[in-house]
């Protein structure tokens, strides 16, 4: 498949994406999401068969998930909707914690659901690098690479 990549940043999470569909044999492609017409532009020209966001702050262009396929990577479990979600996990202690990926839709964090995965928080209040950067990456590379 001819898949972007859409993201706020290269970050280890897209980095880690970008590897894991490259060895499943995908045509990966990588934007950075700088305005709407950059990221609408991006699809255009690499007329993927899927978007995936695997790090993205800013919001999907109607005209981008209106005219492809575009899944976000939001770290959070399902019904879990908006900013800050692992900062909301760590200050009320949730004991688990989760990953969705989702389809883009007009209202965010709130499309279909393509899978998630859950996972156990730490006992104690964990880092939120280390949490994003361990867990919550772990299960958003799976859940890329099954979406």
């Amino acid at each position: 498949m001819r898949i972007l990549l859409l993201c706020s940043a290269f970050n280890g999470l897209t980095q880690r994406a970008w590897l894991a569909l490259r060895r499943e044999g995908h045509e990966v492609s990588v934007e950075l999401a700088v305005s709407e017409q950059a990221m609408v532009e991006a699809a255009e020209l690499a007329k993927p068969d899927l978007v995936i966001c695997p790090f993205l702050k800013e919001r999907v262009p109607a005209a981008l998930w209106q005219g492809h396929r575009t899944v976000i990577i939001h770290p959070g479990p399902p019904g879990d909707r908006g900013p800050s979600s692992l900062d909301w996990a760590i200050v009320d202690a949730e004991p688990e914690w989760g990953v969705t990926a989702l389809q883009a839709v007009e209202e965010m964090d709130a499309g279909p659901i393509w899978g998630y995965r859950v996972f156990a928080m730490p006992s104690e209040p964990p880092r939120k690098s280390a949490l994003y950067n361990g867990p919550v990456s772990d299960a958003a590379v799976e859940l890329v690479v099954e979406v």
